[in-house]
């Protein structure tokens, strides 16, 4: 191997070592929380285009702690990047990384009678609401959401869980897309175990540590895709809405429902456009730094459409796209790309197999490849420059 060879070589090994310390360090902007029980905060958050809303009636009701804005939610995989949460725990939990699959704050707060009505034989306990009233220009209303439990996957299929619902004048409008069925853990899953007796699974993302998870950089153990909340052909005049969530029969285990930024709107809203979630976050079960899993890539699916069947429109609209088709959320390939890794062969190429003659030398024309290129000048100069500077600062000591 010549000297040259030998420079470049050392000097390849030397970036890659930096390139892998330096994204080893890097930190991954996740979901911002910031806390605010202020409903003219949260209201103005969300508030959209074609509405106009009546300023005494805007009411919050919950414990201090549980709701706030929220930013940068694409890089956490909910699909939207900012607007407010309202918990039945505390908002600031929602921060990623999932490393509790309990995670449970008891507000001691009271629950909500039109919640209660979703879950018969049932009371809910640490309710938090956003009610106000307002008027709608185009005589529609939208609003783009996010449902997610810490409920999730243990307790899919069972009696014991967590409600939320948009009551609009007392009738609840948060709906499976195409459907009169509300949202909620029972009816938008991945089964239990995962991937049995799922319900709507093409809305499921999972996220829960037990289940092969933490994908996304959330605390929540699964939530849904993004849901958009809509009423069509609304008479003139006022109307009002209750924006709810609860714990049920318990305290414990918290969920929390995601509203979009100026999404509550008299048009519909498109989510925002899809990212993949936490790119340096590096769930648990994952070996390959650059590796994502598939289920990162579509996490924020947006159904288009949603009937509601106490509101008959005069004509529906077709902003929402509806796919044949959604990957499963906690699939994981049975190979992963590595597309930072080196064969070993890239690293060595000089090598020559004991089976290969070795050349003459050629001693009338000097090798090219024996000629350093000016990268290499610039590093023996380096060596060089750093070797003198030791030198002479031991000689300094010496003295």
């Amino acid at each position: 191997m010549t000297i040259s060879k030998l420079i470049k070589k050392f000097a390849t090994t030397l970036a890659g070592t930096a390139f892998v310390t330096l994204s080893g360090t890097t930190a991954t902007q996740a979901i911002s929380i910031t806390p605010t029980s202020n409903g003219n905060d949260l209201l103005n958050e969300i508030l959209g285009s074609g509405i106009t809303i009546a300023p005494d009636s805007i009411n919050y009701t919950g414990a201090s702690g549980a709701s706030g804005i929220f930013t940068n939610g694409l890089s956490s995989g909910i699909g939207m990047d900012s607007g407010i949460i309202l918990t039945t725990g505390t908002a600031t939990d929602a921060k990623g990384p999932n490393d509790s699959d309990k995670k449970t704050t008891d507000n001691e707060f009271p629950g909500d009678p039109d919640l209660d009505e979703l879950i018969p034989g049932f009371a809910t306990e640490d309710a938090t609401i956003l009610e106000f009233d307002f008027q709608t220009e185009g005589g529609d209303v939208f609003f783009n959401y996010v449902f997610a439990s810490e409920e999730y996957v243990e307790w899919t299929n069972s009696e014991f869980n967590d409600v939320f619902g948009f009551f609009l004048n007392g009738t609840n409008i948060a709906l499976i897309p195409g459907t009169s069925t509300p949202v909620a853990i029972n009816t938008v899953n991945g089964g239990k175990p995962l991937g049995t007796d799922a319900s709507n699974p093409e809305f499921f993302n999972n996220n829960d540590p037990s289940e092969g998870g933490p994908f996304f950089d959330l605390e929540y153990d699964g939530f849904t895709n993004v849901f958009t909340a809509q009423a069509l052909g609304l008479n003139a005049g006022t109307h009002h809405i209750r924006l709810a969530i609860a714990d049920a029969g318990d305290a414990f285990l918290d969920s929390a429902v995601f509203i979009q930024a100026n999404s509550f709107s008299d048009s519909f809203k498109e989510p925002e456009p899809k990212s993949p979630p936490t790119p340096d976050f590096q769930p648990k079960s994952q070996l390959t730094p650059d590796f994502q899993p598939k289920s990162q890539l579509t996490p924020d699916f947006q159904p288009k459409s949603q009937l509601t069947p106490d509101f008959q429109p005069k004509s529906q609209p077709t902003p929402d796209f509806q796919p044949k088709s959604q990957p499963t959320p906690d699939f994981q390939p049975k190979s992963q790309p590595t597309p930072d890794f080196q064969p070993k062969s890239q690293l060595t190429p000089d090598f020559q197999p004991k089976s290969q003659p070795t050349p003459e030398p050629d001693t009338s024309i000097k090798d090219a490849q024996d000629i350093p290129e000016p990268s290499v000048v610039i590093g023996l100069l380096g060596v060089g420059f750093a070797g003198l500077y030791s030198r002479k600062k031991s000689i300094k000591c010496n003295n």
